[in-house]
């Protein structure tokens, strides 16, 4: 048994509830050792990878090497298990599944049961609201629909087909994660007894981060063959767990979270802001992304193990891991980020280790997380033992006065075209972002650099990754590198990606004023540019009425997090940038987790502010609970960037804390239009009075 086999067994292990619901496969046609299983759905699992395995020849070199009679075994008896890595894809398994709220309604229905909205959690007035059965690839998929959602085995075969032809080609746990996410985020996981709102992805991957983190406790002896056994029936019992085995620590959650942004990203001037703004922005995201990656690999762990990364943030679940090696790779990214960026851009990473009992309570344990966050926050960089050094020993560079980068006024400068003095490390956000114009994909392998990194690539290939953004992929050549799509959703050519970078990353136009100019150009009004932020409201709150009701009903959830979260990613990454991308009237700063920041033409920034809101109304099944709030001003296109930014969250504020005077607290869903705050409507109504003057 290995990492690979374990993974591919638990991430597998519910295949045949998929291949059952075809309707194209009958038990009684199965070899006679997988009949005498009892239920259906492993038989039909094992009998798909059996099938592969016989004809091996078909298969990539990761399939050959890991897809043995041993993983068939586990995937086959994952309800009765012959062995103590059996006992723990069972255990994952049963936790993963903790999340179902039971339906007696449904019980005598199958394949007819579409994927049920996850809104309904938070909102009871979004129940019925249902998807329909398709892969990722057509954004009008992912709106729930209202109880006219029709199943067949039909829409089982068409899904099953594209999956099964390429699943053989599957070279690593990333590329089948991008896989299983593609084509089963809306194929429900239980179709009998239980409100079918958890997605066969989505049980899948919390299956396989719990397994995966166990059996590295089972490999490390922290746990026994004896242990594993005592918590199986531990969790069988109708009693209250009772066992000290429930309370002993098995896993760490860590969590990072970037502070700084602000000053860091805007801190230019507006002439040269479209230049290398873009650059900056995208750092931020693949900051957070591979400090989480570097966590992550640095404990041998894959992305199965990430609850989330997004927005700036992650959410890891590994195994027990001790403090020191963590507080060593924590000091390893901070270091190398205060040595590229110096004091203004801060990522704190903390974590905390639980047990299988606090899985039960993972909001609660989340939160006193994000407590400690915000402390490690406040002392910031504490954790650099050669703090002085870095800090305040004083720099071999002398920087004379007109030596200086124009930019960030601290590092030596060189020359660059037109005369612009610019450092090492600003230019190569402007490289940075000369390279994302179109690019479609994110090459990354494997790298490594000695010295003290200036640019934003050296900083990556300290962590160990060379990355490149491309336009065309070749026809070969990319044996050792993982490749990753930007901006899209889709599989297709015989491709798979190892993963969809979601959020914005491309630019079309990258000249503030040549933006401002449209507007003149389109015969509206003057020179001037539109600030748009937009951001969901009461997350916080959200999970938190999430974490009590789940915590009433002693469920898992761990799972509701990662599907609420995914899906509101998807809303921002997928949905909001295909009205936005291609388009040379506006400059996406970000787009991504929950919020957004765009600049443009104010005819286009206006009508997207309306069209973004309406669109998440729909998304979340008509909901009077999820909403948007959103800062809007308009500014000169030479107006200092920093300021603009400044003054539309400031909007953006306004909007969420305004409150009428007959209501208790603030409604929010509401635009602040530079100084006003209005209801959507009152701007809609707005815009069609200006229209007619």
């Amino acid at each position: 048994m290995n990492d690979a086999k374990i993974l591919l067994s638990a991430l597998l292990h519910d295949l045949g509830k998929v291949l059952e619901r075809t309707k194209e496969y009958r038990s009684q046609d199965l070899p006679l050792e997988f009949q005498k299983v009892e239920y259906a759905h492993p038989k039909f699992s094992a009998f798909f990878l059996n099938t592969l395995l016989k004809q091996k020849e078909d298969l990539s070199p990761f399939l050959k090497e890991n897809l043995t009679e041993e993983v068939i075994e586990l995937v086959l008896n994952h309800h009765d298990p012959k062995n103590d890595y059996g006992l723990i894809i069972q255990i994952a398994d049963w936790l993963s599944s903790s999340e179902r709220e039971e339906d007696e309604s449904q019980k005598d229905l199958y394949l007819t049961i579409p994927l049920h909205n996850p809104f309904y959690k938070i909102d009871e007035s979004t129940r019925g609201f249902y998807y329909k059965l398709s892969s990722l690839e057509k954004s009008e998929d992912l709106f729930p629909k209202k109880d006219d959602v029709k199943i067949t085995q039909i829409n089982y075969q068409n899904l099953t087909k594209d999956f099964l032809r390429s699943f053989p080609k599957v070279n690593d746990i990333e590329q089948l994660l991008t896989l299983m996410e593609y084509y089963f985020s809306q194929v429900p996981a239980q179709t009998t007894g239980f409100i079918a709102d958890i997605s066969i992805y989505d049980h899948a991957r919390i299956t396989g981060a719990i397994a995966h983190a166990l059996y590295k406790d089972y490999q490390n002896q922290r746990i026994t063959s004896k242990d594993l056994i005592e918590i199986r029936e531990d969790l069988r019992s109708k009693e209250k767990n009772y066992s000290p085995l429930l309370d002993k620590p098995l896993f760490t959650l860590i969590s990072g979270d970037l502070s700084g942004i602000q000053s860091f990203i805007f801190n230019v001037s507006s002439e040269r802001a479209g230049r290398m703004l873009k650059g900056k922005s995208v750092f931020l995201d693949l900051l957070s992304r591979y400090s989480a990656k570097f966590i992550l690999e640095n404990n041998n762990f894959t992305k199965a193990n990430a609850i989330y990364i997004g927005g700036g943030n992650f959410d890891l679940l590994l195994s027990f891991i001790e403090d020191q090696k963590l507080e060593e790779l924590r000091e390893f990214i901070s270091e190398n980020i205060f040595k590229l960026t110096g004091e203004d851009l801060y990522l704190a990473i903390e974590w905390i280790h639980l047990s299988i009992n606090d899985l039960f309570n993972f909001f609660d344990k989340r939160q006193e997380l994000i407590n400690k966050l915000d402390e490690r926050k406040r002392r910031k960089f504490s954790e650099l033992k050669n703090f002085y050094d870095l800090i305040l020993y004083p720099k071999e560079e002398n920087v004379g006065e007109s030596e200086y980068c124009i930019i960030c006024g601290k590092r030596m400068a060189k020359e660059i075209k037109e005369g612009e003095r610019l450092c090492k490390t600003c230019n190569s956000f402007v490289e940075l972002t000369n390279s994302l114009k179109r690019a479609k994909f994110l090459i990354e392998k494997k790298s490594s650099f000695e010295g003290v990194p200036q640019t934003w690539n050296e900083f990556f290939e300290k962590l160990g990754y060379k990355l490149d953004f491309i336009k065309e992929m070749k026809s070969t050549g990319y044996n050792n590198e993982k490749i990753y799509l930007l901006e899209e959703v889709i599989i297709k050519d015989n491709f798979i990606p190892h993963g969809f970078l979601l959020g914005s990353y491309t630019i079309e136009e990258s000249d503030f004023e040549s933006i401002a100019k449209k507007n003149i150009e389109n015969g509206y009004g003057d020179q001037k540019l539109a600030y748009l932020k937009m951001d969901a409201d009461n997350m916080g709150n959200i999970f938190k009425k999430l974490a009590d009701e789940e915590k009433t009903k002693e469920r898992l959830s761990l799972t509701r997090y990662g599907v609420l979260s995914r899906r509101i990613e998807l809303f921002f990454g997928k949905i909001v940038m295909e009205k936005i991308k291609n388009n040379d009237k506006i400059y996406p700063v970000f787009v991504g987790g929950d919020d957004l920041f765009i600049i443009g033409t104010y005819e286009k920034i206006n009508q997207l502010a309306l069209k973004i809101r309406e669109e998440f109304k729909r998304y979340t099944g008509d909901s009077k609970v999820f909403s948007l709030s959103s800062g809007l001003y308009y500014l000169p296109d030479n107006f200092p960037l920093i300021r603009g930014a400044s003054l539309v969250e400031n909007a953006l504020e306004k909007a969420k804390q305004f409150k009428y005077p007959e209501e208790e607290k603030p409604k929010k869903d509401k635009i602040c239009v530079e100084d006003e705050v209005l209801t959507y409507r009152e701007f809609k109504e707005a815009k069609e009075i200006a229209k007619g003057i």
